[in-house]
Parts: structure tokens; sequence; C-alpha cells
């Protein structure tokens, strides 16, 4: 009867180990790329602003302690911007006269949309991502969208 050889010294030992290692981490990286990628909602980085039917069409609604305005549109949209001026952060407010967001620092103006109607700041304001559940808006406060103009992408939709 044949007796097994395993003479394997300390060196060859780590050299395979260490191969394995790096064979299994390679693999690793390939199938986390190749796999799809699923968002988990984490409902708590989240504000409910309430029920969906409890907003009308063309209104705006301040919600002074989350620091957003949240602009239900004509059309059913939904935009939460921020309320803070874009030129040095005071905090702006609604004139419902006029249709437009006022800075009462510096005199800067932004339409309902956010957009820049007369400066000194330079571009929009600040819009927050919105998702529907339960019936309920929920907006995340804790990740303001920075962006350079208006876009219909950024208006969320039941």
């Amino acid at each position: 009867m044949k007796s097994l050889n395993l003479n394997i010294n300390r060196r060859s030992f780590f050299k395979k180990f260490l191969y394995s290692l790096i064979s299994l981490q390679f693999i690793y990286v390939i199938v986390r790329l190749l796999k799809p990628r699923t968002q988990i909602l984490n409902l708590e980085n989240y504000f409910d602003a309430g029920e969906i039917s409890s907003f009308e069409k063309g209104k705006i609604y301040p919600f002074g302690t989350q620091k957003l305005y949240l602009h239900r549109l004509k059309d059913g949209g939904f935009l939460a911007v921020s309320s803070k001026c874009t030129h040095l952060g005071c905090t702006i407010g609604y004139n419902p006269q006029k249709k437009s967001f006022e800075c009462p620092c510096h005199a800067s103006a932004f339409n309902t949309n956010g957009e820049v109607m007369s400066p000194p700041a330079t571009r929009p304001l600040d819009y927050y991502p919105i998702v529907f559940k339960d019936n309920h808006i929920l907006i995340d406060i804790n990740n303001p969208q920075r962006r350079s103009k208006f876009n219909q992408s950024q208006v969320k939709y039941i």
C-alpha cells in the first residue's frame, strides 16, 4: 500500500493559500458586478409630508421645520424644493400674489419650480427626491439635489 506524499513546506502552503484567496476575491468582484442591483428604500431618512389626497393641485405647501416647500403642480405632479436661497443660504418665503419664492436678504426671486427669476442667485433652488408609499408622500430631506436648471424629471408623479 502506497502512502500519500504530503511534503509541503511553509512557503508553498502560503503561496497556494494566497492564490486561493486572490481567486476568491476576484470571483466575488465579478459576481457583484454581474448581479442586478436593487435599491433598498430606507424610510427612516424620509419625511412623511402626509397623504397624497390632502394636497390640492396648483398649490404650494410650506414645511418650515423641514426647510422645504412642497409644490403640487396643476398636472398632479409633486416637486419639493429647499427654502434656502442658493445665493447665501437665507430662508426664502413664498409670495402667493406674485407666485414666486423671494429672498429677504438680497431680493433673489424664484418661480414655483425653483428657477431663478431675478439675481443675485445664479442657480435654481435645490430639490428633494420624493417617493410614494401607502398613499403618503415621503421626502428625502437628507439628500438635497443641487441642480443647474429645472427639468421635468425632477417632478414626481404617482
